[in-house]
């Protein structure tokens, strides 16, 4: 009997496993989950290797999302734009397209109500399209760091408490450790970018399918490790020129 039960019971398990990992899967995607936490395994780093030209924008509103004027830009819903704007959070993010019309598209994610941080007219800037992605394989391992807040701190001579006051956060890097292979798509694609020396979108693509946008300073020089019994490695470091990623979920 107990043979019978243990039998039954991993038939069960390995009907129902698959169907839980795409039902879970499935309820991310529709927004479903209140809570989760998740592995990074799966996921696939890709580089901007070509780009489109430089559609001005003439204004962004004050809105939740901020729409973009910008006359015939030709951009769809769904393409991943490289930004410039006057207003700092803005300028150098990395963005998806929505709702867009012939001379107008919605910043997908991006609220502009706030008019301290974002001044009445103040986004006028540029859009690029990323026209071409390289995917980074054989990633062992992804480092990051930066980030921490720092503070001004202080004691007035009659307290016997320290006060402190937040200055600025430090700066954000991650650093990707990949087995070498200089016949990789990958390793010609970052050699280019390290001697560009000019910001780059990076899109993380997770095991759900949302994916995680960056522009980042790609530092690679393409040299191996030389370790003995261990495969050979190099590193890509990248830094950050906006402070802040944007995660969209999975395309419908």
């Amino acid at each position: 009997m107990k043979k019978l039960m243990s039998f039954v019971g991993a038939l069960l398990l390995a009907f129902f496993d698959p169907v839980y990992v795409w039902l879970t899967n499935w309820m991310h995607r529709q927004g479903l989950m209140l809570a989760a936490s998740s592995f990074p395994n799966g996921t696939i780093f890709s580089i901007g290797s070509a780009y489109g030209a430089a559609k001005v924008i003439s204004d962004i509103s004050n809105a939740n999302p901020g729409v973009a004027s910008s006359t015939a830009h030709g951009f769809t819903d769904g393409d991943i734009l490289v930004l410039t704007s006057g207003w700092p959070m803005l300028n150098g993010a990395v963005i998806r397209v929505d709702g867009a019309v012939d001379d107008a598209f919605d910043i997908e994610g991006f609220d502009a109500s706030n008019t301290t941080l974002f001044p009445d007219g103040g986004g006028a800037g540029t859009a690029r399209e990323v026209t071409s992605w390289v995917s980074l394989s054989q990633v062992t391992n992804v480092a990051t760091s930066g980030g921490e807040q720092q503070f001004y701190q202080w004691q007035y001579l009659e307290e016997k408490t320290q006060r402190q006051r937040p200055t600025f956060k430090n700066a954000r890097s991650m650093t990707l450790t990949v087995d070498y292979d200089p016949d990789m798509p990958w390793h010609a694609a970052l050699l280019a970018a390290d001697q560009l020396g000019t910001p780059h979108a990076i899109r993380a693509t997770l095991p759900n399918g949302d994916v995680i946008l960056y522009h980042m300073y790609v530092a690679y020089d393409g040299e191996p490790s030389f370790t003995i019994n261990q495969n050979q490695q190099v590193t890509v470091s990248l830094s950050y020129d906006n402070p802040r990623s944007q995660r969209y979920s999975a395309a419908p």
